[in-house]
């Protein structure tokens, strides 16, 4: 009897799974959000902000009509808080303790007491959304729907390395969410290239459920705008022909993901600035010209910015002090929307290449200094260490556009006949300086007249290059 059932059970799946598999792709989507806060009390003010938004996506289409989605995503949602408090340089409005424990003195020393602060301005999740959405046939189609998410938090200073820190600054009962859920309304766009290859714009809003911000009994919620590229694996190549057209031969599509290395040049202390890690993601267009020449444009959400290590106490901006009471550790991040203008030269043979060079106009989204600022006071009989995490806003200081030259070296294998894929390796050289002038900034400039940085950075990219149309 149980050979009889797993022979019907087999056969079963056999008939079924090619079905199943053909109206099931997968992909990446990569965007960006504008935070917003879902709040009873109004006497504080918090201004959308734009941050990133990655990740993998699965979807399964019911007949013609209904689509099934699911994946992960991360977010950051960064938050600009305004209050009737006035703004004061180092000055954190958000609650503190003072943690000074009998058994850490003795008869000869006065042991250090620590003393903490919080003023978080930024939050990231992992999310594991859960869609359907009502979707209209052909190649050219639309889909509305929503559904819910779950997420977990992931920043380091509330799960990492510093989360003791804030143990003792929230106590257990006001310490934020470790999770989130929340829904999701959700419209897109899609383009079908072939039966294999399709590429999206999404629209979707999110509302969150736990609370975040005690002050207003706020929720964290987002519009975003979302590009994406999806893939059917399972169908057959002899299914994939699509019909051909003079203007698709000539155009390509390059979604990318990658990581941007970013060595910050300043024009009085440049050895003071420390190279940092983000990441780059975005879409190109890439339009042939004939005779291994081609054009290339597109959308790239790139992280730039550089760290600080030193005595001093300025988060973004090195400025040494004296009596060396104050030590700063920095990360500046510089969040920017990239429009590069390229021109490739093409070279043929069984591994493709190409080199590409030309002007790239950035956008700047997000200007922030995160880290920790250490206050040493020495006194008669001890010292005293004094110990404050920060998260602060810089758009007052930077500059809202750059611009610069790049050139760089892409390798194209093509493995499969829908398209290739590709790594790059990209050099970027600024040519502005982003420091806001003083006549600019409506505060006194905390920075010399003649003091410069500017943007270089190298990014390693991986990605895919797909034809429009195929023959």
């Amino acid at each position: 009897m149980k050979t009889k059932l797993s022979i019907l059970i087999a056969t079963l799946l056999t008939c079924i799974y090619p079905t199943f598999a053909q109206n099931l792709s997968f992909g990446i989507e990569s965007g960006i959000n504008f935070s917003n806060i879902n709040k009873k009390l109004t006497d504080v003010r918090y201004v959308a902000q734009p941050g990133p938004v990655n990740g993998i996506f699965a979807k399964y289409e019911l007949g013609n009509w209904f689509v099934i989605q699911s994946g992960v995503n991360h977010a950051t949602f960064y938050f600009n808080k305004y209050s009737y408090n006035h703004y004061y340089p180092d000055y954190y409005p958000m609650s503190s303790s003072y943690y000074n424990p009998s058994s850490l003195y003795s008869s000869s020393i006065w042991a250090p007491p620590c003393y903490y602060s919080y003023n978080q301005s930024k939050f990231s999740f992992l999310r594991i959304p859960l869609l359907v959405k009502f979707k209209t046939p052909g190649r050219l189609n639309f889909e509305l729907g929503g559904g819910a998410y779950y997420a977990f938090l992931t920043n380091d200073e509330l799960r990492g390395k510093d989360k003791e820190i804030y143990d003792i600054e929230f106590h257990d009962e006001n310490f934020p969410p470790m999770n989130n859920w929340g829904w999701i309304l959700a419209s897109s766009v899609n383009y079908n290239i072939n039966k294999r290859w399709n590429i999206f714009v999404s629209g979707q809003i999110t509302t969150g459920k736990e609370e975040y911000f005690e002050d207003i009994k706020g929720k964290i919620g987002s519009t975003e705008l979302i590009f994406g590229v999806g893939y059917n694996p399972f169908i057959s190549d002899r299914n994939t022909q699509v019909k051909d057209s003079t203007l698709g031969r000539h155009i390509r599509i390059i979604p990318h993901m990658g990581m941007n290395f970013s060595n910050t040049k300043n024009s009085l202390n440049s050895d003071e600035y420390k190279s940092s890690v983000g990441f780059s993601s975005g879409i190109s267009l890439e339009f042939s010209l004939g005779n291994g020449a081609a054009l290339s444009t597109g959308a790239w959400y790139e992280r730039k910015g550089y760290g600080l290590n030193y005595e001093g106490t300025n988060p973004f901006i090195y400025q040494i002090q004296q009596n060396g009471e104050f030590t700063i550790q920095s990360e500046v991040e510089l969040d920017y929307v990239t429009i590069p203008f390229q021109f490739k030269v093409l070279f043929e043979g069984k591994i493709h290449s190409s080199i590409n060079f030309g002007p790239y106009f950035s956008l700047l989204q997000n200007a922030f200094s995160q880290g920790e600022k250490t206050e040493t006071r020495r006194h008669d009989n001890g010292y005293e260490i004094t110990k404050d995490y920060f998260n602060e806003r810089l758009d007052q200081w930077f500059k809202k556009t750059d611009a610069g030259f790049m050139i760089g070296y892409r390798i194209d294998i093509p493995l499969f006949n829908w398209g290739d894929i590709f790594i790059s390796a990209n050099q970027a050289w600024g040519l502005m300086n982003i420091l806001t002038n003083n006549d600019d900034s409506d505060q006194t400039s905390v920075f010399r007249h003649d003091e410069k940085i500017v943007n270089n950075s190298f990014s390693v990219l991986f990605g895919l290059n797909i034809p429009v149309s195929q023959n």
